[in-house]
């Protein structure tokens, strides 16, 4: 098993059930990677792409990844709360000011998710190489 790449989630939000015992993510702090550790019974909300788009940078979406125990199994459950396919994101009116324009074009989920498949697993770039094309 090789864990996944870092990566931010597309979508709204992630919540994730880890396993009580083994860890298993690591998110990114600077330069450096910190291993999540489980608290049992509790929840872990990831903040998507998306929020960061409609905040307008105000919540920036966590950088993460996933890695493997070679000595123990880990089983844990991952829900995603995603927009409608073709719904159009873009930062909130309410957040777009002179002093702070907008920083994301508007796009659909379905086309959001087409342009990260086309550049593959780069960590944050994905939502960040959008703030360019305004």
């Amino acid at each position: 098993a090789m864990g996944l790449a870092p990566h931010t989630d597309p979508g709204g939000m992630t919540i994730l059930l880890p396993d009580d015992f083994v860890s298993g993510l690591q998110v990114r702090k600077g330069n450096d990677w910190i291993t999540v550790k489980p608290v049992p019974n509790a929840f872990i909300i990831n903040i998507g792409d998306q929020i960061q788009v409609m905040s307008n940078a105000i919540y920036k979406s966590v950088e993460h990844r996933v890695i493997v125990n070679p000595t123990q199994d880990r089983v844990s459950l991952a829900m995603f709360y995603n927009p409608k396919s073709d719904l159009i994101i873009q930062p909130a009116k309410e957040l777009v000011t002179k002093e702070r324009p907008a920083l994301y074009p508007p796009m659909t989920y379905d086309e959001y998710r087409l342009y990260i498949r086309m550049k593959g697993p780069c960590g944050k770039a994905q939502v960040e190489s959008l703030a360019s094309q305004i």
